[in-house]
């Protein structure tokens, strides 16, 4: 009996030709060696004793870098950020987002402790009227200051929020006076 015949080997890489297939085994590009560029002289170093499991003075740490590189002989080289114009002013935002948030809860739970104290209706007018025209200027502010860190660059999720935070608060102090309007109107 004869034995099968096998095709010859293909060489690496290359895909075989299967008798019935359609397209031909097609010759792969062969990559172009590349001219290896000269390594820039170092300052040398002295050479020490053979390595003993411990590092000498000069020699870095596996996974450091080397002599004559950034941050040669630290460690961990910290990453200098550049400043971001945006992040400074997002903050603040947020910040006096926070504050006018607190001011406005304060006087919304203040009221009971006014109507106990003084049953005047001027008294609880101005008191309303001061706390509410204070948080309506911090978040005008706030939102100014989000609007503008959302357009410059660097994070933007503080002013975001403080434009969400300062919008929300400015829509009801301004519908709270319009229906407070509606009802004096009448009298």
């Amino acid at each position: 009996m004869s034995e099968p015949q096998q095709p010859p080997a293909q060489p690496h890489g290359t895909p075989p030709d299967y008798a019935g297939s359609h397209y031909p085994a097609q010759p792969v590009p062969q990559p172009v060696p590349q001219p290896t560029p000269q390594p820039t002289p170092q300052p040398t170093q002295p050479q020490h004793a053979p390595h003993d499991g411990q590092p000498h003075a000069g020699q870095p740490y596996p996974g450091q870098q080397h002599a004559g590189q950034p941050y040669a002989g630290q460690p961990y080289p910290g990453e200098q950020r550049p400043s971001q114009p945006g992040a400074g002013l997002g903050r603040t935002a947020f910040l006096l987002a926070l504050v006018s948030f607190a001011i406005g809860l304060v006087v919304t739970l203040s009221y009971p402790l006014m109507f106990r104290m003084t049953g005047d209706p001027f008294a609880i007018g101005a008191f309303s009227a001061i706390g509410n025209g204070l948080v309506l200027v911090v978040a005008v502010v706030g939102l100014i200051l989000g609007l503008m860190s959302v357009r410059r660059p660097g994070p933007k999720i503080l002013a975001g929020i403080a434009i969400g935070v300062t919008a929300s608060q400015l829509v009801g102090i301004v519908i709270s006076w319009v229906s407070n309007l509606f009802y004096a109107l009448p009298f």
